[in-house]
């Protein structure tokens, strides 16, 4: 039964297929949900901040139902995908609804999307990863499961991870440098894994290559289905999508550093590294993502175990409220500056 908490994720994509044929104001309640009813709720309910015993743990650990949620993703957003582009085809509706649809598929796709793949691309099975970069093909952002996987988990909180944000930094002045930062990192991830194999980056074996040529054959498939008006909403709507992943890792670990030691090594990722935040709507809707410290501090494991630490810097909301609150730098300075640790 505690798998089931996390069907509320579910309900995003359901109320996206159920509003977005309507031509009407209605596209708009996902996001009014995303962004006004689900902070409200949280500022009410509040956090929970148990961990799981360890023999729920373990038959947590065991149980597939978490994992099935996980991979049943993937046919929704394809077919929500498919469902929106043929409605542009049939007619592109006038600015407001048209806006109202957009931001509707980028909450689904960015926001509960782009979370699942995180989870998959942490996998070891081949296949789970492959589900989860499917999603990330499915916005444009398929380098994601290289960069944060070998690059952002092993610099995280130090200068050398363009996807954690520096102490005054804007979310407006980290989206490029991030976005950019970690495609470059990814390719040269991929440059010293074939290196080491003695391979060229310009061969098959490149999986930059393989992701490009995948999104493009996508994006050539939407085109001849539903033509090129669609294409560039699509485009659109996976920029917007990967934009708010961005700001989820704006905020996952503004302004926290790790203590740089003599020899220019730096102390190992401890759960006083990346926000925490045990909003129990934000657990659910994103598979404790939210309690980033301890993805952060073990890796691998799955987020149905995730545990919360005393010493992890809290948020003081869910993730919903925390991106309409970095949208608005001087308020997030306000909020944010002073419950951070002093610099090492």
């Amino acid at each position: 039964m505690r798998a089931a908490q996390y069907l509320l994720a579910y309900s995003v994509p359901l109320l996206v297929a159920a509003t977005l044929g309507r031509g009407d104001w209605s596209v708009w309640i996902p996001v009014l949900y995303g962004f006004l009813f689900v902070p409200a709720l949280e500022l009410l309910v509040g956090p929970a901040a148990g961990n799981l015993g360890a023999e729920a743990e373990d038959e947590a650990r065991r149980s597939r139902l978490y994992s099935l949620i996980l991979w049943s993703f993937v046919p929704i957003q394809y077919g929500l995908i498919y469902y929106f582009g043929w409605l542009i085809s049939q007619g592109v509706p006038h600015g407001f609804v048209l806006i109202g649809m957009v931001l509707s598929m980028t909450l689904s796709n960015g926001g509960i999307g782009i979370t699942i793949a995180h989870e998959l691309v942490h996998r070891r099975r081949r296949w789970e990863r492959w589900l989860g970069e499917s999603l990330l093909a499915s916005v444009l952002y398929m380098h994601f499961s290289i960069e944060h996987v070998r690059g952002h988990h092993a610099q995280v909180a130090t200068v050398h991870d363009p996807a954690t944000a520096r102490r005054g930094q804007s979310v407006y002045h980290f989206w490029w440098p991030s976005v950019w930062g970690q495609l470059r990192s990814a390719w040269n991830l991929e440059t010293v894994r074939l290196g080491k194999l003695k391979r060229s980056v310009w061969s098959p074996h490149n999986k930059l290559l393989w992701f490009a040529g995948w999104q493009l054959a996508l994006c050539l498939a939407i085109t001849l289905r539903f033509g090129p008006i669609f294409l560039g909403i699509f485009v659109l709507t996976s920029i917007l999508s990967f934009s708010l992943l961005e700001v989820v890792n704006y905020i996952e670990h503004y302004g926290l550093q790790r203590e740089r030691r003599s020899d220019g090594s730096y102390q190992r990722v401890t759960t006083a590294h990346s926000w925490n935040s045990n909003a129990i709507i934000s657990r659910c809707l994103l598979f404790e993502l939210t309690r980033h410290s301890d993805h952060h501090a073990v890796a691998s494991r799955p987020y149905q175990i995730l545990r919360t630490h005393s010493d992890a810097p809290q948020l003081p909301t869910g993730y919903s409220g925390m991106i309409l609150l970095a949208l608005i730098p001087p308020l997030w300075f306000r909020c944010m500056d002073p419950r951070l640790p002093p610099q090492p």
